[in-house]
């Protein structure tokens, strides 16, 4: 959301409260007495300016108030998209967490199981098979290692082959979701930060409109007020003379 356009409008609201400031200048000056009255047409041309003013800045304040309408949209877009994603992040881990039990059944199932086979050492099979699968949990064992030497000692499972795949599926479907929720986060926050950002500078460009349009007002009240003095000074003058 690009709001270069408003923050160049402010160096012109600056410029804009010199001439505030110039015009109240010549304000004071037509009421205080005995001092010389300015030109009319120069006070009236500053009251124009600063009609002129007025209306821009009323104009940048709305397209300001459109822009933080759809910054406001644009967030609650993104918000719905990371709900979303922390739904999807919810149901990965609920899938992972069923893969994880049935697999952690399979091994103590293997672990546990007499050798099929006659063999001289059941016992240190048994003991192998569960240092491998104290390995593999570690991570020091990655999973054909670890159906290597359940084939060598004659515990591997087809079914347990299939629940290990289905295991490692659902943590690298886990991984993903939780790195899309990330991302949808990240995004919700910026768009958060973008739209208090587009409402503060709508907000004073609105308070600064406001005030231009106050002043251009008694702008032209000071003019009318100055012309009024200046018609019944005309009109002494000419009984007088």
């Amino acid at each position: 959301m690009d709001l270069s356009g408003i923050d160049a409008r402010s160096a012109l609201l600056i410029a804009g409260g010199v001439v505030l400031f110039s015009l109240l200048v010549l304000a004071v000056v037509v009421d205080r007495p005995r001092t010389p009255r300015p030109d009319p047409e120069r006070l009236r041309a500053a009251a124009e300016e600063l009609e002129a003013y007025a209306v821009a800045t009323q104009t940048d304040a709305g397209r300001a108030a459109a822009i933080a309408g759809a910054a406001r949209v644009a967030v609650a877009e993104a918000e719905r998209h990371r709900d979303e994603a922390w739904a999807d992040q919810e149901a990965a881990e609920r899938e992972y967490d069923r893969a994880w039990q049935a697999v952690l059944a399979g091994r103590q199932a293997a672990a546990s199981a007499p050798a099929p086979d006659p063999d001289p050492d059941p016992e240190r099979d048994r003991v192998v098979s569960r240092a491998a699968l104290a390995a593999y949990r570690r991570g020091d064992l990655s999973l054909p290692q670890l159906r290597e030497v359940f084939r060598r000692s004659g515990n591997w499972d087809p079914a347990q082959e299939e629940r290990e795949r289905a295991l490692d599926l659902a943590r690298m479907c886990l991984a993903e979701a939780r790195r899309a929720y990330d991302r949808a986060a990240v995004l919700t926050r910026r768009a958060e930060q973008e739209a208090r950002a587009a409402e503060t500078a709508a907000w004073e460009l609105l308070s600064e409109a406001n005030r231009a349009v106050a002043e251009a007002r008694e702008a032209y009240h000071t003019v009318q007020r100055f012309s009024q003095r200046r018609g019944r000074a005309k009109r002494r003058r000419r009984r007088t003379g």
